[in-house]
């Protein structure tokens, strides 16, 4: 086929589409890389998919092709009204990618409606399939094999298609588009899908165009600051190594240090062997165990294991990752977790550590800075899951607390009689389901004691109880808990009931703050402020120095009205934020 009957082509599918305003559109884009945000890479071709009258189209649009040949402007152009019109549906399993690579070449759709499939399919069930990529979704919907890798195109594409034609391409690229059409008609008619189309997906959508707005800002860094970390922990890592005399960062090793060394229990075994477990979730529970021991050991350990996280996770990611602009920009997914919180790659900007006097993560906030004459700004929900569990169970003294703005761990280990450290420790660890096996772990105590302070927790506040017995008996009854916001959390095994009343909470504040960082772009977004991070519970904006006290005010006023955005569902206890420097100044750290 000759190229000029493909331009033909291309238009009259575009004509075609465009008679028929309505149809659901399923669009993926080829680019030279990943790097769509900043610009340093650029779309490179379209692939869409349709069903009009029944009859299925599918078509690719080279456009930057270095090799071969591209569509006109007029084809782009011509695209580009079709995707951009509000009477469509466009169907992504990427969105912030696609839409930020439709951008390179002049095509913008923020107007248009859009469904993330990916998304979709983690509203439908979060579980399954665990990856929610196109071929996960492929193998488990359309019960079809991934798509077969050409090794000519893999490396292809690692080149950024240098050397790729629209014919080579074609196929690739047009398989993904139809998979993404197919996976969404089966999930369309859903019972599940049907339950939220109309109650979270608008939210959802508006989600999405805030975390494009974020991406596309990113985040200035101090590389020079991130580098010299990284050879600060290098250097004291060796240090400690050395000081040891073997390797903490051996789980083969940690044996001799935990166990043998400081006889701390075993928490967890291999299934297979029996032996002492040393996984993330182990020493999850460990490093619990290493915090509250003076051994002089537990501490080189415990400063070990915290360069470690500090150089892997933060500050080399930093350097590895920014943009050519000096700009950071991480990946927010809405279906990286089972309780519906955001989830951050490449990095992981959900773990940036609160500034501290901890060697070894209490600077990594001072890697980010303000564009010049903006200032960064950190608005954090004080207690939002323990103030959301509150309501729900209806606990009136600490409604009253909260309500009076009183410290609420103060008072509460009044009435635990406990200390105030001790006492957030053993809330924390409530409401994330412990029971008696990690409450020994978290205050190194037997059984016995473990019962007596949990028994302790629900005599003093017994709607607690009461809200977690509710939960867990709905769990047990139909494998699902519904959260405020319509959406559901689906649990594959009965026996993880006990999960419940974690999953009403953490997954209510997790939408709490997806709708509040919503509702604070359509206010504040503009020259003046923008929204950059989202940390868990709290939101980063950057700000022109000269209004920082106006808009602290304003932000912490619209995030505090918290039932403003719950709309039928309103909330009897008062919401508080704390709205500070992103790194705190020397005399309020």
């Amino acid at each position: 086929m000759q190229f000029n009957d493909i331009e033909k082509a291309s238009l009259d599918l575009i004509a075609e589409l465009a008679e028929h305003p309505g149809t659901v559109i399923a669009v993926d884009t080829e680019a030279t890389g990943l790097n769509v945000a900043s610009g340093e890479d650029k779309c490179i071709g379209v692939s869409i998919a349709a069903v009009v009258n029944s009859a299925a189209y599918s078509h690719y649009f080279p456009f930057n092709h270095p090799k071969g040949d591209n569509c006109s402007s007029e084809v782009i152009f011509a695209l580009g009204e079709l995707l951009e019109n509000n009477l469509n549906t466009l169907l992504f399993v990427n969105a912030q990618f696609d839409i930020l690579s439709l951008e390179t070449i002049g095509i913008y759709t923020e107007h248009a409606d859009i469904i993330d499939v990916s998304a979709m399919a983690h509203l439908i069930n979060e579980n399954k399939p665990y990856n929610k990529g196109l071929d996960s979704l492929a193998q488990y919907y359309l019960k079809e094999p991934g798509k077969v890798k050409d090794p000519e195109i893999e490396k292809e594409k690692k080149t950024g298609w240098q050397n790729t034609t629209w014919q080579q391409i074609w196929e690739y690229a047009v398989l993904d588009a139809v998979s993404t059409w197919r996976i969404y008609s089966v999930l369309r008619d859903t019972h599940q899908w049907l339950e939220v189309k109309d109650i979270v997906w608008p939210h959802k959508q508006d989600l999405i165009r805030v975390l494009l707005s974020m991406k596309r800002h990113g985040v200035r860094i101090d590389t020079q600051l991130a580098q010299k970390y990284v050879e600060m922990g290098e250097v004291r890592m060796a240090q400690i190594e050395k000081e040891l005399g073997i390797n903490p960062a051996s789980p083969k090793q940690m044996k001799k240090l935990l166990i043998d060394d400081l006889e701390l229990p075993v928490v967890k075994q291999s299934a297979k062997t029996g032996a002492p477990s040393f996984d993330k979730e182990a020493m999850l529970a460990y490093d619990s165990m290493l915090e509250s021991l003076e051994n002089p050991v537990a501490k080189l350990i415990k400063e070990f294991r915290g360069w470690q996280k500090a150089v892997s996770a933060s500050y080399r990611p930093y350097i590895d990752l920014v943009d050519v602009d000096g700009r950071l920009r991480c990946s927010y997914r809405l279906h990286g977790t089972a309780t519906g919180r955001l989830s951050c790659a490449e990095p992981n900007l959900q773990q940036i550590p609160k500034s501290s006097d901890k060697k070894w993560n209490g600077k990594v906030k001072e890697c980010f800075i303000a564009e010049d004459g903006y200032t960064l700004i950190n608005a954090d929900f004080s207690q939002l899951e323990l103030r959301l569990a509150t309501a729900y169970a209806g606990e009136e003294e600490l409604k009253e607390v909260f309500n009076e703005g009183r410290d609420i761990f103060t008072e509460m280990s009044k009435q635990l009689g406990m200390s105030r450290q001790d006492t957030k420790t053993l809330v924390y660890s409530m409401q994330y389901g412990a029971g008696e096996q990690r409450l020994m772990n978290v205050f190194g105590v037997n059984k016995a004691k473990a019962k007596e302070i949990r028994q302790n927790y629900f005599d003093t506040y017994p709607h607690f109880r009461r809200l977690n017995e509710r939960c867990t008996a709905k769990v047990e009854e139909t494998g699902e808990i519904k959260i405020w916001s319509g959406r559901k959390r689906h649990f594959e095994h009965r026996n993880d009931a006990y999960k419940a009343m974690n999953s009403l909470i953490q997954g209510g504040g997790a939408d709490i703050v997806e709708r509040i960082m919503v509702h604070c772009f359509k206010e504040l977004e503009g020259s003046e402020c923008r929204m950059l991070l989202q940390v868990h519970d709290s939101i980063t904006f950057e700000v022109k120095e000269s209004v920082v006290p106006q808009y602290v005010e304003k932000i912490r006023t619209l995030m505090e009205d918290v039932n403003a955005v719950t709309g039928d569902v309103q909330f009897d206890v008062r919401f508080a934020v704390e709205v500070e420097d992103w790194v705190p100044k020397e005399d309020d750290k």
